[in-house]
């Protein structure tokens, strides 16, 4: 194959894989806008081991609401319909958030963690 038109399949390449790229940035983007526009109006509830884990890494509701409406996601978890939120507690240590959309519309907060630098 001549190198121009190498060259040429490799731009559409290049331009391609940067399309997925920004599709991906945007639903990412818009999930995390929908999870923060649900606990910005109350409807979210944390489970009781979420709870618990907030409570022993010295961390209450207020954080919580504060890491996910500073977070962005982190991680997903497509099978499971889970997303990894990172964000700012009131106190500016790191948070991590495991949640998922519930049918009804809420936000279901798995367990909170503190997102401690590996």
């Amino acid at each position: 194959m001549p190198l121009g038109k190498q060259l040429k399949q490799f731009r559409v390449t290049i331009a391609a894989d940067n399309i997925v790229a920004e599709c991906w940035r945007k639903k990412f983007l818009s999930r995390i806008k929908q999870i923060q526009a649900l606990v910005r109006n109350g409807l979210y509830y944390l489970t009781e081991h979420a709870d618990e884990e907030a409570v022993t890494d010295g961390f209450d509701i207020y954080d919580v609401e504060q890491g996910i409406l500073t977070g962005n996601i982190r991680k997903i978890w497509p099978k499971e319909g889970k997303y990894e939120v990172v964000g700012s507690a009131l106190d500016g240590r790191r948070i991590g958030i495991v949640c998922r959309l519930t049918p009804g519309g809420k936000v279901r907060v798995i367990t909170v963690y503190e997102d401690k630098p590996k």
